[in-house]
């Protein structure tokens, strides 16, 4: 590729943040995109990885559309994503991946399962400048999460997580109201048990990152009686929910008759990290 080394450059009126990848075809999505910026000034484009690759295309002549790379070569902007982004027809690549994709990173609370696995689809923010672009592999029962977190100065480097089945969804939020945000992936093994797990990372006084332990059920009393897996997660105010359908000894799998039961945790910080502590425990 054509690339340049340069600081990631900072925000402005006229850039905005994105997702960034290459394919071999304008019909097939990257695979894996990395955080990029993308800058438009009176025409000219500069598209800055933030590993540091940077791309400046100058307009030429009337046609929009019609570009060129600081070398002098032809560039093309292509249609097809609309309003989802831009992309761009570079000359030849000795990597066979000529379609470079900028696809818009708007920010959420919430991401859910299609957001996840689709490259460049999932920014969880719950206060600038920190931030948290996250995507996931689909395919079988074992599969990778990964993280890219912005906004901290000793956690810049990619988190790559082994999952034991499928992201369903994931979640910004503050439980401990101390200013600084958490995240919360909730994962669904493969099968018929569909059981539940959490990667979590909590933020630090806004300059790391430290993972959140989430006990398993039977550290509490009863709280794993009846259990056969089908979880639900969600953030409910201040507290990470989980709840879940009870068996009994005669019920099948998919056929629980022994009601629901609903753990809520609160965050505490412990000796090592940070802590999701069983407070509440109902049954309905």
């Amino acid at each position: 590729m054509l690339a340049a080394h340069l600081a990631f450059p900072p925000a402005s009126a006229d850039s905005a943040s994105a997702h960034c990848g290459f394919s071999a075809s304008r019909d097939h999505q990257p695979t894996r995109t990395s955080p990029c910026r993308f800058s438009q000034r009176q025409g000219s484009i500069g598209i800055y990885f933030e590993d540091g690759q940077r791309f400046n295309f100058a307009p030429v002549g009337d046609i929009p559309g019609n570009y060129q790379d600081e070398a002098g070569r032809p560039i093309y902007r292509q249609k097809g994503l609309g309003q989802e982004g831009q992309l761009f027809k570079l000359p030849s690549t000795p990597d066979g991946l000529p379609f470079l994709y900028v696809m818009w990173a708007p920010t959420a609370l919430a991401c859910d399962a299609v957001a996840l696995t689709t490259p460049g689809r999932c920014t969880l923010a719950l206060q600038a400048p920190i931030s948290f672009a996250m995507s996931a592999t689909r395919g079988g029962s074992l599969n990778e999460l990964t993280i890219t977190p912005r906004g901290l100065p000793f956690a810049r480097d990619t988190i790559n997580e082994s999952l034991d089945g499928g992201v369903i969804a994931a979640e910004i939020a503050d439980l401990d109201a101390n200013g600084w945000p958490e995240i919360y992936v909730f994962i669904s093994s493969a099968g018929s048990g569909s059981y539940g797990s959490l990667v979590a990372y909590a933020v630090n006084a806004g300059k790391s990152l430290t993972p959140i332990y989430l006990p398993a059920l039977e550290q509490t009393p009863g709280a794993a009686d009846g259990y056969g897996g089908h979880d639900e997660f969600a953030i409910i105010e201040n507290r990470l929910a989980r709840r879940f359908p009870l068996y009994t000894a005669q019920d099948t799998n998919s056929a629980p008759s022994g009601g629901t039961r609903q753990i809520g945790y609160r965050l505490e910080a412990g000796e090592a990290g940070w802590l999701l502590v069983p407070d509440t425990v109902s049954n309905y």
